[in-house]
């Protein structure tokens, strides 16, 4: 099969939210099935070791409007609010990595 025969790729995209709290399994999900309704398609990321925060998959048309919600996105009071974008999943992963005692960002 040629290549001019597939779809198109679409731009993956990856949205770093933050909660004022630690966001449980259960609410992660609900959040990815709120996204999906309104947006189509996405995936959630956990960030190891920072439980307040998440990734979001998505697309480079979709990724602006899960940057700019407003109002901010509410799960169970928590509210969730868009720090940064990124094609590079690992950009985002370094940025929420929680700081260790010395000040520098946890290495692996």
């Amino acid at each position: 099969m040629s290549s001019s025969s597939k779809a198109p790729r679409t731009t993956k995209r990856y949205v770093l939210f933050t909660s004022e709290d630690a966001l449980t399994e259960g609410e992660r999900k609900q959040l990815a099935e709120i996204l999906e309704r309104r947006y189509g398609k996405v995936k959630l990321i956990a960030v190891e070791g920072n439980p307040r925060a998440v990734i979001v998959k998505t697309t480079n048309a979709t990724a602006p409007l899960l940057r700019d919600l407003d109002p901010e996105l509410t799960i169970h009071e928590k509210r969730l609010k868009s720090v940064l974008t990124s094609g590079a999943i690992g950009n985002l992963k370094r940025r929420a990595a929680p700081a260790v005692a010395n000040g520098k960002v946890h290495e692996r």
